[in-house]
């Protein structure tokens, strides 16, 4: 379940604060103190600069990188009696077919969404 949360949340991202006026690290300036309209000037004015702007690029994109291998797709396998690995088959094969479905609907999703793809969720966090 935490695998799978984080998967969520954090391989996102990158998409999300790659471009600096979605998110920025920091503004520049004093709040607004009431809801007149801003002009495109006073919100480049309230960016961070080039430098900040890269760091905060660089590290959502180390944040939203995998560490290890997929759901399932254990690095070391410390099971050998025969029921668990008969379990860790089962689950492979869900896993497996929950990722050709997620393929699927992705072909008409604009954008698509394949963040909970079991393919794309690693097995633990990993940061």
């Amino acid at each position: 379940m935490c695998s799978v949360s984080h998967a969520a949340a954090n391989f996102s991202q990158y998409n999300d604060y790659a471009f600096l006026p979605n998110y920025p690290a920091l503004l520049h300036g004093s709040p607004p103190t009431d809801k007149s309209p801003k002009t495109e000037e006073d919100i480049v004015k309230a960016l961070p600069d080039k430098s900040c702007s890269l760091d905060t690029i660089v590290v959502t994109k180390l944040l939203s990188s995998r560490g290890t291998n997929k759901l399932g797709d254990f690095e070391i396998s410390y099971l050998y009696d025969p029921v668990a690995l008969k379990a860790v088959e089962e689950l492979r094969e869900e896993l497996e077919h929950i990722s050709k479905i997620i393929k699927k609907e992705n072909k008409t999703r604009d954008p698509p969404y394949s963040y909970l793809d079991p393919e794309e969720v690693p097995n633990s966090i990993s940061i």
